[in-house]
This record gives C-alpha cells, structure tokens and sequence, in this order.
C-alpha cells in the first residue's frame, strides 16, 4: 500500500551450523549446509487507493549430517530437508487518506525428505525407519494486514496470517510424520509494530511477532514438540544521501525447543533466537537498486533433561542475501 509501482527479487543464503552430541563430546554430529532461499515480488498501483500484487517466499531448511546417528543395522545416514515456497497475490485499499488494509491469499508447494530417522520401540529398543525419499505437498491460508500513518512521519503497522495447511505426505505420513496427521503446516502468525523518522534522514523502528507451532507436527509431543515463539525486534535506517541506505537491526525471542524434546529435534535444524543484522542499499539511478544483508544468529545451545537426558544440541546462524528492486 505504501511501495508504489515496483519489482523486486532477491536470494538469501542460510547456513545453520549444527553439532548434536548424544551420550559424551566425542559422539558428535555436524551439520553446516548452506541453503538458498530465494524470495521477491511485484505491485502495481492501479489506482491512488488500489494495488494489486504478488509476493513470494520460501521458508524451511534441514540437517546433513554426513553419517548415520547411531550404529544401528538399517540406519541410513541421518539427514533432513523441507522446502516450502508459498506466492501471495495481494490487493490493498486506502480506506482513508491515513488508513490501509491488505488481503493476501497463500498459496503453498512444499517439498520434504528425511533419512536415518531412528524411533524407539520397546523399552531399551531402537528401531530406524525408511527413507520415502522427497514427498510433495500443496496448501494454503490467507493474510490480513493494516497500516495507520497520520502522519508523514511515523507508521503503525498490524498483520495476521493464518495456518497454511497443507496436504499429507506421502510414506512420511504413515510414520516420522503421523502424530501430526502426515501434514507439516505453517503455524499462524501475528504481530504488530511502528516506525518513526526522528529526522528527515534517518528512521526508527520495532515490533512484536508472535509465531505459532503449537497446532501442528512441528508443536505436537509426538512430533517435535515447538514451543510457540514470540520476537521482539529494533532496527533503524539511515539515509546517508540521495544514493545509499544504511541499516541495522536487532531480534530477541524465546526458544522453541526446551530440554526434554532435543532428542526428537535430532532431524530439525534447531533455529536460533537472538540475532543482530545489517544492510544497505545502492540507488543506481531513478528507478533501480541493489541491496546487500547479512545476519548473526548467535550461537544457542539446548542440553537435554527427562527423556533426552545425554543428548545436547548446539546451533548458530549466519545469512547473508543480496537483491535488486526496479521502480516503474
């Protein structure tokens, strides 16, 4: 509601870097892949009050850890991917010169595979389960957004979106995946935030997230165990002159993944919940740009009680993404 007329895509590249240790430090796995996660969009002023557009954007990782987790008869070696790419064709209205609301529908294509899976079956017995190799789904939700500016200067912002759910997949379903009904949605997501330019050069910003994983296999007991996640996050941007942007940001949150589930995370690529990110952009002329970021995520580490006694879980971030936005 508030861009314009404009084009932009981008790639981020994620590396989670992953050390899971199970019994002492010398029974240790790695994990340090490198993934691209593209992303962009487009938005057409159709009218001063109306535009119509699409955004896309991928969500999702995995592990890779080079061997199997234990040496067990059929066990494969131990890793994870999940992919999710979701479009969101977007409208927005000006009700009034001061108010915007903006409706999304999310559309999702979703891909995941898991190998050397390892799941107990009696008391003091291990069992591995297949590889069904990589499962497709599809799925959908929707989105809602609204932005009050009463001024030029400062922005108040809201936004939810909906679980987007998805489709079985197949063979995973019947096993790793059954105590969430075969299906890996994407919990619900809201929050809201403002941002004030304190001088013509230079704006100030922060908001509230709240994620949900409560209501599927990634929260469930039986499969992962997710706790819900709330961000809290700062940034700021500075424009030096008529061609660079500065910025900055910081995000704090709670972890999602508590003591007694870091067994069952073996698979997941443990997120991290504190970081610090900066970036620019460089106005090419009128109309074009490119931007360039790079993001922490400091190093957070989760040390199994209960039934994940002996196991421990390490894991930090680092992105970096660069992009390119046409104004037309």
């Amino acid at each position: 509601g508030l861009v314009g007329s404009r084009t932009d895509f981008g790639v981020q590249f994620l590396e989670p870097l992953t050390d899971f240790d199970y019994g002492s430090a010398s029974n240790r796995l790695h994990s340090g892949k490198v993934y691209p996660v593209p992303g962009g969009g487009a938005n057409w002023q159709i009218s001063p009050r109306l535009t119509l557009g699409v955004s896309l954007f991928g969500v999702g990782v995995g592990t890779s850890y080079g061997r199997p987790a234990l040496p067990i008869a059929g066990a494969g070696v131990a890793q994870s991917s999940l992919q999710t790419a979701v479009a969101a064709p977007t409208v927005t209205y000006r009700i009034t010169e001061h108010n915007i609301v903006g409706f999304s529908l999310a559309l999702a294509y979703q891909r995941f595979s898991a190998n050397g899976a390892i799941v107990p079956v009696g008391e003091g017995t291990l069992q591995p389960l297949p590889s069904h190799g990589v499962s497709n789904a599809f799925g959908y939700g929707a989105r809602v957004g609204y932005i009050w500016q009463p001024t030029p200067a400062f922005t108040f912002g809201a936004s939810y979106a909906s679980r987007i759910r998805m489709s079985k997949l197949a063979g995973y379903k019947d096993d790793l995946l059954a105590g969430g009904g075969g299906r890996i949605d994407i919990g619900a997501q809201y929050g809201v935030g403002i941002a004030y330019r304190i001088i013509p050069s230079v704006t100030l910003a922060a908001d509230w997230l709240h994620m949900e994983f409560s209501n599927t296999v990634i929260g469930s007991a039986q499969g992962f165990g997710w706790q819900n996640q709330d961000f809290f996050r700062v940034g700021a941007a500075w424009d030096v002159n008529s061609q660079w942007t500065l910025r900055t940001g910081f995000s704090r949150g709670n972890h999602p993944i508590g003591p007694s589930v870091v067994a069952q995370n073996l698979l997941s690529a443990m997120p991290v919940s504190t970081s610090v990110s900066v970036g620019t952009s460089y106005r090419l002329n009128n109309t074009d740009e490119v931007s360039g970021v790079f993001e922490y995520g400091f190093p957070v580490t989760v040390t199994g009680d209960g039934a994940s006694t002996g196991f421990s879980e390490r894991t930090r971030t680092e992105v970096v993404g660069v992009g390119y936005g046409h104004r037309f």
